[in-house]
């Protein structure tokens, strides 16, 4: 049983040696503040996630945060037809001590709009956001989440950072 457990804390070190790597993760990049990219033309949508494990006594199975990083379909906002709206967040598998989140939307593949500022939220499990631009009928709306998650004491990485290109829509009825 002693070998399962080794090669279970080996392999879950790997993965989230290898996230810290493709995602980064420093305290100087958490106070930065996420930028969002000027253009997404050719990017992947999908959902981005950063896995944290608890520093173990050796003996117990290993505590592990996720938190993952979503957009919803870019639509006409609900409270002003004139603008094209959309909601970001990220959500982690329990509480964390920070989540600072940043959403943008973009036009026919170009940045058009980006949350005034961080979003952020401390000792919880969520931070979400919005961004907005003037509706212009019948183009491309595209969406991207960014954000910085701070993990409790023990956990690895400490830091985090999410950044991707989320859904993206047609609006038609501006």
């Amino acid at each position: 049983m002693g070998n399962r457990k080794s090669s279970f804390i080996a392999a879950t070190f790997v993965a989230v040696s290898a996230l810290v790597i493709s995602v980064g993760g420093t305290a100087s990049a958490a106070e930065e503040g996420a930028a969002a990219p000027s253009v997404i033309e050719g990017a992947e949508p999908g959902q981005v996630e950063i896995t944290a494990v608890a520093d173990g006594d050796g003996l117990s199975a290993q505590a592990v945060i996720v938190c993952r990083g979503n957009t919803d379909n870019p639509h006409k906002s609900h409270t002003d037809s004139r603008r094209a709206n959309v909601h970001v967040n990220i959500t982690c598998t329990a509480n964390v001590p920070r989540i600072a989140v940043r959403g943008a939307i973009y036009r026919d593949g170009r940045l058009a709009g980006t949350s005034a500022r961080n979003s952020v939220t401390t000792g919880r499990r969520s931070a979400a956001n919005h961004a907005n631009t003037a509706c212009i009928n019948n183009h491309q709306y595209g969406s991207w989440v960014g954000g910085e998650i701070t993990f409790p004491p023990g956990y690895r990485p400490a830091t985090g950072r999410i950044s991707a290109v989320g859904r993206s829509a047609r609006i038609t009825n501006c």
